[in-house]
């Protein structure tokens, strides 16, 4: 029972690895389409991918102060995150992980 088992698991992550293997990133793919090669240009981003003329970066300026407390395998610390938004758009929320 247990042989069947590991044989249905390396059949299904060989179909798995054949299908990605098969993906549209493939440069052979003779159906691969046109924008994934030369995307259309706008105001942000030109064709090759350069910033265009409203492009903009957001910001992000961390000060960590850590502590390291070998007696007792500890850590402390804390962290100040400035976050600049300099798009155009309001942002409601900022997702950190």
């Amino acid at each position: 029972m247990f042989l069947r088992f590991i044989s249905a698991i390396i059949i299904v992550v060989s179909a798995f690895a054949f299908i990605n293997a098969q993906s549209k990133t493939d440069p052979t793919d003779k159906f691969r389409q046109l924008e994934e090669i030369l995307p259309t240009a706008n105001e942000y981003r030109t064709a090759s991918g350069a910033p265009g003329h409203n492009y903009w970066q957001q910001r992000a300026d961390y000060v960590i102060d850590v502590e390291l407390d070998d007696a007792n395998q500890r850590i402390i610390g804390k962290e100040t995150v400035t976050y600049k938004n300099l798009s155009p758009d309001t942002l409601n929320y900022i997702w950190l992980q």
